[in-house]
């Protein structure tokens, strides 16, 4: 049976309201599952303002564009410099700024294409060519006047020819002089400051003529010859800094093919009855050998040349001592000693 309250009208003005659905409650950072019960969410659609800027509606500052930014952003000084080209593009002028290219590239001094930098290079090979073909002419020369010479002083080593040594070496004076004379058109064939560029080219005669000049003093005086002496006889400077001179080097290496030649002109000497004269080559090419050891020769051509002395003053000494043996030796001694 119903109770009395629910069987009375409603109240005359009132309506009756539908009872309003529990509202679900969304996570949020400080209410989650963790988080403390009853706490409300926070509006979303907050928005939180960085610490000493101002939040201000997109609608009242405009965000400029890409170029209107870098333009009013950049230094005075250098709005000009990039306006220009904008102005110009816009003025219809899509050829100015190849103008401006090329105006740069004159400025400093013009960009060259590939095929004119290669005919540049063309043009310097070729005048080096011509330069090297000269040098050849005139030491083509130079050899065959070297090569008269060495005929010339080959017949010492013969029987009769060491009487008429004191004629040979006058004749070879003589061919000094033609020497000279080519010495002085190479000199003029290349830049006096290139000497070592074009030096390969007449190395090897200058080194034979070193030698064929120290043969004529030794067989004039049984001295050698210095370096002076030999570039005077040729015709050349003796000094790097007076242009085109004698190198200590093939000075060196003419030297060491004198020893070689004496060690044949020792055999000879024997043959032709000539006992005195394998004794006093014995004694100067050891004082050559001494004298070469003091050289710190590196490993080079000039050191392997060196080395093949040790040959030549062991063939000296087999002379000798054959001589020896034989008791010449003493009677070259005595036939000295009665000279002198």
């Amino acid at each position: 049976m119903a109770s009395p309250a629910a069987m009375l009208p409603p109240a005359a003005g009132s309506a009756s309201l539908p009872r309003a659905a529990p509202r679900a409650r969304t996570p949020s950072p400080s209410n989650g599952p963790g988080g403390a019960p009853g706490a409300r969410p926070e509006a979303r659609t907050r928005t939180r303002a960085r610490p000493g800027r101002e939040s201000r509606p997109a609608s009242d500052q405009p965000r400029p564009r890409g170029d209107q930014r870098s333009l009013g952003t950049l230094q005075p000084p250098l709005r000009p410099l990039l306006a220009a080209p904008a102005a110009q593009a816009v003025a219809g002028q899509p050829g100015a700024a190849r103008q401006a290219r090329k105006a740069r590239g004159a400025g400093s001094g013009g960009a060259m294409s590939v095929s004119e930098m290669f005919a540049a290079l063309q043009a310097a090979l070729g005048q080096d060519q011509d330069i090297r073909e000269e040098i050849r002419k005139v030491v083509q020369a130079l050899e065959q006047t070297a090569r008269e010479m060495l005929t010339l002083l080959q017949g010492v080593h013969q029987g009769p020819g060491f009487q008429h040594i004191p004629k040979k070496c006058q004749k070879a004076r003589e061919h000094f002089g033609t020497v000279r004379t080519q010495m002085e058109s190479l000199k003029t064939k290349f830049p006096a400051d290139q000497y070592y560029r074009f030096h390969e080219h007449w190395r090897f005669v200058l080194q034979r003529l070193v030698f064929l000049a120290a043969f004529v003093v030794y067989l004039e005086s049984e001295t050698l010859v210095t370096r002076e002496a030999v570039a005077e006889i040729l015709g050349i400077e003796a000094d790097r800094e007076r242009g085109f001179h004698l190198d200590i080097e093939d000075y060196l290496s003419g030297v060491l093919t004198l020893a070689s030649e004496l060690a044949r002109l020792a055999v000879n000497s024997v043959t032709a009855g000539d006992y005195s004269r394998p004794l006093r080559i014995s004694t100067f090419i050891n004082e050559l050998d001494s004298g070469f050891r003091l050289l710190n020769l590196k490993n080079d051509s000039l050191r392997k040349r060196y080395d093949g002395l040790k040959y030549d003053v062991k063939k000296i000494e087999e002379v000798v001592y054959d001589l020896s043996i034989r008791g010449l030796s003493k009677e070259a001694t005595v036939g000295t000693g009665g000279e002198k």
